[in-house]
């Protein structure tokens, strides 16, 4: 489910607690793309973009959590968790309780990462 009502903050709902997210979606709106820059992150450079399918569910999520919203896969492991905007957060869970730091949106048409320890779009 994609949430798009709008916020006091002006962000979509689906962007107000993702930072990944936003930033990826001020740059596309700008007319950019994120550039990859490697002598910033060694988690990035060791975690290249790739195919991780078109996954349909967050493996963390309860019947009782709140639907998710977008879903991240980890590229250390390939464990499917839902994005910040989902309320139960599990993709950023999974990352603080295993030390894997790079995450790649599992929506369609974004291959963007995200680096959890340097807070750096890939």
């Amino acid at each position: 489910m994609l949430r798009r009502r709008r916020g006091g903050s002006g962000e979509p709902d689906d962007e107000r607690h993702d930072k990944p997210l936003r930033l990826f979606r001020q740059l596309v709106r700008s007319g950019q793309l994120p550039v990859y820059q490697p002598e910033l992150c060694e988690h990035l450079d060791a975690a290249p973009a790739r195919d991780v399918g078109r996954p349909t569910a967050c493996e963390d999520h309860l019947p009782t959590d709140e639907p998710v919203v977008h879903l991240r896969v980890c590229l250390t492991c390939g464990h499917v968790a839902c994005c910040d905007s989902s309320q139960p957060r599990h993709a950023t869970k999974h990352a603080h309780k295993t030390g894997h730091p790079v995450i790649q949106s599992a929506e369609v048409g974004e291959t963007w990462r995200w680096c959890y320890p340097h807070e750096l779009l890939g």
